[in-house]
């Protein structure tokens, strides 16, 4: 796929999030319906969170040679509310805001910025243009999980 139709992609994102999340009642948002599992409120919420890393991720491909990553692990470092207590008009504010200056950065990269070689724990191989497919993954990943939260009758969720 073309840089420029992912970055369409990954700018579409906040409408595509908004548009699923007012569908859905107001009551189900901040319902955990797995025991242990996040609600669509935190899964939405989550997407600004993440954004925030997301972008100085790519700001270090474009500015250093062969960054080295540290693994980003939501849960681990801040209280299992943590999320729940986000405001979520808010996020979806930021996140729309957040997600159009990544945009704008990234197309600005230069041949040499999405080739880039950076190394993580986590992964065999990452550079900008991997990273860009992983977050447009990201976003579905969470998006998926709200719209199953959401359609899911009670005796087909998975058990935790």
């Amino acid at each position: 796929m073309l840089i420029e139709k992912k970055l369409q992609v990954l700018a579409a994102a906040p409408d595509l999030l908004e548009d699923l999340l007012a569908e859905i009642p107001e009551e189900m948002l901040k319902e955990r319906r797995i025991p242990g599992k996040w609600s669509i409120h935190e899964h939405a919420v989550h997407l600004e969170e993440a954004q925030k890393m997301i972008f100085e991720r790519f700001k270090r491909f474009q500015n250093e040679p062969n960054p080295v990553f540290t693994p980003y692990l939501p849960g681990t470092t801040v209280p299992d509310d943590y999320l729940a207590d986000l405001d979520l008009q808010q996020s979806l504010k930021d996140f729309r805001i957040h997600r159009q200056e990544m945009v704008d950065l990234l197309s600005t990269f230069t041949e040499a910025q999405w080739t880039n070689e950076g190394s993580h724990p986590e992964y065999r191989h990452m550079s900008a243009l991997l990273w860009i497919r992983h977050v447009m993954m990201h976003d579905h990943f969470h998006m998926y999980r709200i719209e199953e939260l959401w359609l899911t009758m009670p005796d087909y969720l998975r058990k935790a």
